[in-house]
């Protein structure tokens, strides 16, 4: 099969596992496997026989970025088959069954669905004493070569949707989704540790960075999509959640 493996990362566990997912499949398939941020214009996803898509789940949602490409491409031409995959700090509630309906209007089906506990980007510096919160799950190797087996063989059966059904228990983090999507921290700069090396202006998946005149930069919370992309990927540990100090440990430095 010709599989095309479509990703958004935000700090880099989607990234991690879709790339766990093409060692798997390339060999014996035709894998082709790139982010959504490099992906060429000119990819016609009608040429592939199925499809990978993989993203986070922030705040009980898929994240912005992968929720834009679905709804910006236009309604594919024939049904091919999809399986998709989001990472998560703890359970990712409904996201699937919100993506796999957004899959479902552009002729993309979704045949397998799984959820991935990784590491926990937000976790990670709200409590980093908490060990869990740097931690995947157990034999998260094994699990990802047994759901890629599973949906190699669903390839071959006639394509019928799969879309988890709604949970139930997810009611009980509406109040963390709702205040979360809409009060989450900003992000502080600690100008001492700065060096205005760019890297988190040109690496935010949502332009919502800039700098000032002096170099340093500047934050747009309102666009913000609260990846922590910039904090986990800086090199000097210049940002963080809180005013007082920079973080002790990232995912990345």
């Amino acid at each position: 099969m010709n599989i095309l493996i479509l990703y958004y990362s935000g700090v880099g566990n989607t990234k991690m596992v879709a790339t766990k997912i093409f060692d798997l499949l390339h060999g014996s398939h035709e894998a082709t496997l790139v982010s959504i941020e490099k992906l060429s214009t000119d990819i016609a996803i009608d040429n592939y026989d199925s499809l990978v898509i993989g993203f986070p789940t922030i705040h009980a949602a898929p994240a912005q970025p992968i929720l834009t490409f679905i709804k910006q491409i236009k309604r594919l031409e024939k049904s091919i088959p999809a399986f998709l995959f989001t990472t998560c700090g703890l359970y990712s509630a409904n996201t699937l069954r919100i993506f796999g309906k957004q899959c479902e209007k552009k002729n993309i089906i979704t045949i397998l669905s799984k959820s991935y506990r990784c590491a926990a980007t937000d976790g990670v510096l709200i409590a980093p004493t908490m060990n869990i919160w740097f931690c995947h799950e157990k034999r998260l190797d094994k699990k990802v070569e047994h759901d890629v087996s599973a949906f190699i063989r669903h390839c071959n059966d006639p394509i019928i949707a799969n879309i988890p059904r709604f949970k139930i228990y997810s009611i009980l983090n509406y109040p963390n989704k709702f205040f979360g999507q809409r009060f989450s921290p900003p992000i502080y700069i600690h100008k001492k540790n700065c060096v205005s090396c760019g890297k988190c202006v040109v690496n935010c998946p949502v332009q919502c960075i800039c700098r000032d005149d002096i170099g340093y930069p500047l934050f747009n919370n309102e666009k913000c999509i609260h990846c922590y992309r910039c904090i986990h990927h800086c090199p000097k540990k210049a940002l963080s959640l809180s005013k007082k100090c920079p973080p002790s440990k990232t995912l990345y430095y």
